[in-house]
């Protein structure tokens, strides 16, 4: 059997890699692994990780309530399964690369599986902090592997539908994690959002065993760990999102220092990681991938893009709640339009993707975002009609997925052939590490101008005179970020030996 993967930067000094990985682009998965199968085995992982990135947004209320704590500690619960995330996602990929992606997925899914029974089980806030970090250790397993799996199972005419159905769990498990959240913790109690999730890991450990062939290691001269590497990694990223959430956290004493010192070290950690990994012989992470800009500039879009989008999923619910005062279930009723969206247009735009230019699909619906952001700035107001969120929550779903299809087919092609997982591991972190700065970022822009307002006009800051022209500014500002992703995206350069419009299309009809 012949382990395909992904078309890497001419440009790149490559690692030794095993014989059948040299030989071509061509992979074994129409064959040996159908894309359903391939998707629906891993998928099983990849999904309820993602959910349980939201799942416990709507549920912290009550978990507060009910373990005795304040909800901004009770915070903790949703902090310390992001931050494990961004630490050690790519940590992961690193592993399968070096051993199995394979066997790293299957240990990763049995360690979220303990790690939700204990989660469950929690009599204490510590207790369920603790458990949540090795949940998030055993999600960034599977994560960041089974994009790898994925690539190696497809070869470049079928590898587009494959990742942006792969994507496309991944924000359709953070979209509704909220929604299901809330169901589950109103009808059987918030111990069940985790308890659902150990016959879901079983199911996956087996289905993955019996689904997906051997996956000799792709690095097999590098068995040793950059431990340096890997440690200033995992605390840059990890001190950088903390230091942003502390920034706006009002609730701690002086939370800009704490948070400037905070973001300074996490500068002068990036610092030691870039130059340790440009001096160490074998590094988690090869430098050498940023130098293709197609790689480059596809990560960068996706942590501008999931800026922009968790603006809106993220701040949207909360006016929601406070303005329009709607229930979890309304709630739920007018978000499900994005994953809906995303449904729709995730799979075919990956598969267009195959045939056609990626930047240029991806870029179509970064401006659907943008759009998206634009409107909610002008017409956003205290009795705003549930139809007109609706739809733009559809519309925002829709130009979702014709981003992150594209988008991934773009990273993933571009990533060397012997570091599948570490690429895989840094395009998932770049959900995560966008998700997370959309969220610090937007609550600082939205408190500050709350805040300002109402020292202004004396009235309450949750008052609507207040809370709607800050939430309006708010997304304007998000506008800017969504042109510059965007532009971005756009001029990652195109697509080698591909098509850059939709000539062919015609072409093809014709004949």
């Amino acid at each position: 059997m012949k382990n395909e993967v992904s078309d890497s930067s001419t440009n790149m000094e490559e690692e030794t890699i095993p014989s059948e990985l040299q030989e071509s682009d061509k992979a074994p998965s129409t064959k040996e692994v159908s894309i359903a199968v391939l998707i629906s085995s891993v998928g099983v992982g990849i999904f309820i990780a993602s959910i349980d990135g939201t799942i416990t947004n709507v549920s912290l209320p009550v978990i507060a309530d009910d373990l005795a704590v304040e909800q901004n500690i009770a915070q903790w619960v949703i902090l310390a399964y992001l931050l494990t995330l961004i630490g050690f996602t790519a940590i992961a990929g690193d592993l399968g690369d070096r051993f199995s992606n394979k066997i790293i997925l299957q240990i990763g899914t049995v360690i979220f599986t303990i790690g939700s029974l204990l989660c469950a089980l929690s009599p204490t806030l510590i207790w369920l902090v603790l458990a949540r970090i090795l949940q998030a250790l055993g999600a960034c397993c599977g994560m960041a592997n089974g994009t790898a799996i994925i690539t190696r199972f497809t070869n470049k005419e079928n590898r587009g539908m494959a990742l942006g159905l792969n994507a496309l769990i991944i924000a359709a498990g953070i979209t509704i994690g909220p929604i299901i959240g809330g169901l589950l913790t109103d009808r059987f109690g918030w111990p069940s959002i985790f308890y659902i999730n150990i016959p879901l890991g079983i199911i996956g450990f087996i289905y993955v065993q019996f689904a997906i062939p051997k996956t000799p290691p792709l690095q097999v001269e590098r068995r040793e760990a950059d431990v340096i590497g890997s440690v200033s990694l995992m605390l840059f990223l990890t001190l950088l999102v903390f230091s942003l959430t502390v920034f706006v956290d009002q609730n701690i004493p002086n939370p800009e220092l704490w948070g400037g010192i905070g973001i300074a070290t996490s500068i002068v950690l990036c610092v030691i990681f870039i130059l340790w990994e440009r001096k160490v012989k074998k590094p988690i992470i090869d430098l050498k991938m940023f130098k293709n800009r197609r790689f480059a500039f596809g990560i960068l879009a996706a942590i501008l893009a999931y800026q922009s989008l968790n603006v809106i999923f993220y701040q949207l619910p909360f006016y929601l709640r406070e303005i329009q005062n709607l229930n979890v279930i309304n709630i739920g009723v007018i978000i499900l339009g994005a994953p809906v969206g995303m449904a729709i247009t995730g799979p075919f735009s990956g598969k267009l993707s195959d045939k056609i230019d990626p930047r240029l699909i991806a870029s179509l619906g970064m401006i659907g975002i943008t759009v998206d952001l634009m409107l909610l700035s002008i017409f956003l107001k205290e009795d705003t009609p549930y139809w007109f969120l609706m739809v733009g929550a559809f519309i925002l779903g829709i130009s979702l997925g014709a981003f992150i299809s594209p988008n991934s087919n773009s990273i993933m092609s571009a990533a060397p052939k012997d570091k599948l997982g570490v690429a895989g591991g840094l395009m998932n972190l770049s959900t995560q590490v966008g998700f997370s700065l959309g969220t610090a970022l937007s609550t600082a822009i939205f408190f500050m101008l709350r805040n300002a307002f109402a020292r202004n006009n004396g009235l309450p800051a949750k008052d609507p005179i207040n809370y709607i022209p800050a939430m309006r500014i708010m997304f304007a500002i998000f506008v800017g970020i969504g042109i510059l992703a965007v532009f971005v995206s756009y001029f990652r350069g195109p697509e080698e030996g591909k098509k850059q419009n939709l000539k062919f299309l015609n072409k093809e009809r014709e004949s």
